[in-house]
């Protein structure tokens, strides 16, 4: 097929990019409708158990009694219905998304549904742009097991074109924001009470009881008061405002467990009803799915007040592992990283290939160590490169004798570790050799990756929440950034080739 081609532009570079590795690696567009087919079988198999409920139910007798189904979604099979959006549509968006930086931002669905050039683009394709929302359900629905397949058809297509030999391996790691607010303590406590009080009054929907607590939101109001006299006690003198703080925080302290004490056996009950509910299965799902959320608020409202007493009022220091970060995101930790601003988020790993591709990415819970990530990032990626570099470079976090003395063992003929540390485990006479100091200046190209991505792809924050949506996003970050690598690679290839002709 002849893709005509609206004016050259950057957009329009990368969908040829994007265009052209589907059409090498057909199986992409296979798997993405894998992804589609399980997608539609999950909501088919709650269909037919709701289906199957009703019957149940409209029995004269009790004939016919109802169990939930036993088969599993991937055994059903999906008849003929309305036409699908063509799987080619759903991968050119997953992609696109990663382009302009957005996940769930309405900002990037409207510049991809408004782009003329993707318009044009998917018209001479033959398809046409379905709506946003039926986009983002189904980009939602393609796994990062998918996402990791188009990365590795990427680097097997570059190494391909001869663009990179992956002979060198640069890692290094960065903070992430995300989509959470700064946590303290107070308000932290006034959004999950807050919350648990929400979220309770909606049970009844499900025929379940509704918390129906009164005392609970003037308890809520008394909090809320504390945490705003807290938050403008900035201007008073420094001495005064410790005192004052602390006795605000006893208070608020003392109404969180009045209020945990109050909702905790409203969660028991809600969690014991659940399982005595007659409803719609589809219903059930989503009342389960409540109950779990008030039981994981009822036990973050307990842990932050533990935290807060142990950190506040008996001023002791609280591991960053056990403290709540974020409300809105589970997964989210405090992640510290050299002396930095201190950022609610993640802390991906990036590994750069010697021509500038990004060859691995690891986006592991809370803030991780960097030097328990260099063996992980080595492995993910001779698995995916099906290389083995002979150059290893990063820094100082990574230092580590044993992953060094492993990665050497595995065919790694520099491993560079670059500052104090790494110089201390590393022999004088490999730490003087060129190819080492040639390592440890090349270091810094990661630098600019990571200034490149975060700019560019709005790589330095997401907008999904949850380890494995965070991941999903970053990865098609991750994706757009390679074609557009790949884009700037192929054209310096043609410029090249005409000025020889000439």
């Amino acid at each position: 097929m002849v893709v005509l081609a609206p004016p050259k532009s950057d957009l329009f570079e990368f969908l040829s990019e994007a265009d052209h590795l589907v059409r090498r690696y057909p199986q992409l567009l296979k798997q993405i409708d894998a992804d589609l087919d399980l997608h539609g079988k999950n909501k088919k198999a709650f269909r037919l158990e709701d289906a199957r409920w009703r019957e149940a139910r409209s029995q004269p007798l009790p004939t016919l009694e109802w169990s939930p189904m036993t088969a599993r979604a991937e055994q059903l099979v999906l008849e003929p219905g309305r036409p699908r959006t063509p799987a080619y549509v759903v991968y050119m968006f997953v992609v696109g998304r990663g382009y302009f930086g957005g996940f769930k931002s309405c900002e990037a669905t409207t510049l991809l549904l408004e782009s003329t050039t993707l318009t044009v683009f998917l018209h001479h394709q033959g398809v046409n742009m379905p709506g946003g929302s039926t986009l983002n359900e189904l980009a939602n629905a393609v796994s990062n097991d998918t996402r990791e397949m188009i990365l590795r058809a990427q680097l097997a297509d570059v190494l391909e074109e001869g663009w990179d030999d992956f002979q060198e391996l640069t890692q290094d790691s960065t903070a992430v924001e995300g989509n959470t607010q700064w946590p303290t303590d107070s308000k932290l406590i006034v959004d999950l009470v807050g919350r648990l009080i929400g979220r309770g009054d909606k049970l009844e929907r499900f025929g379940l009881s509704n918390f129906k607590q009164p005392r609970a939101a003037k308890v809520l109001a008394q909090i809320s008061r504390l945490h705003k006299q807290i938050s403008l006690s900035v201007g008073v003198a420094r001495k005064d405002r410790a005192r004052e703080r602390k006795k605000a925080y006893r208070t608020i302290l003392r109404l969180a467990r009045k209020a945990h004490g109050m909702m905790a056996p409203l969660v028991v009950r809600a969690r014991r009803e659940s399982g005595m509910l007659d409803i719609l299965p589809s219903r059930r799902d989503m009342a389960l799915r409540l109950v779990l959320c008030l039981e994981n608020d009822i036990r973050n409202l307990l842990q932050v007040t533990e935290c807060c007493e142990a950190r506040v009022i008996h001023e002791r220091k609280v591991p960053a592992e056990d403290k709540v970060a974020s409300v809105a995101d589970s997964s989210a930790s405090f992640i510290v990283k050299g002396g930095r601003e201190t950022v609610v988020g993640y802390k991906p790993q990036l590994g750069r290939s010697g021509k500038g591709f990004i060859v691995g990415l690891i986006v592991p819970l809370g803030n991780a160590a960097d030097s328990g990530q260099l063996i992980p990032m080595f492995d993910q990626v001779v698995e995916r490169t099906g290389v083995t570099p002979p150059t290893v470079s990063t820094d100082d976090g990574y230092s580590s004798a044993a992953g060094r003395e492993e990665l050497k063992a595995r065919g790694v003929k520099v491993m560079s570790i670059s500052g104090a540390k790494g110089k201390h485990i590393t022999p004088q006479e490999e730490w003087d050799d060129p190819e080492y100091a040639a390592a440890r200046n090349g270091r810094s190209a990661v630098e600019s990756l990571m200034f490149t991505i975060k700019h560019n792809y709005d790589f330095g924050r997401v907008m999904r929440r949850g380890l494995n949506n965070v991941r999903a996003e970053l990865l098609e970050k991750v994706l757009a950034y390679n074609f557009c690598r790949m884009a700037s690679c192929r054209r310096a290839a043609t410029e090249s080739a005409q000025q020889s002709a000439a």
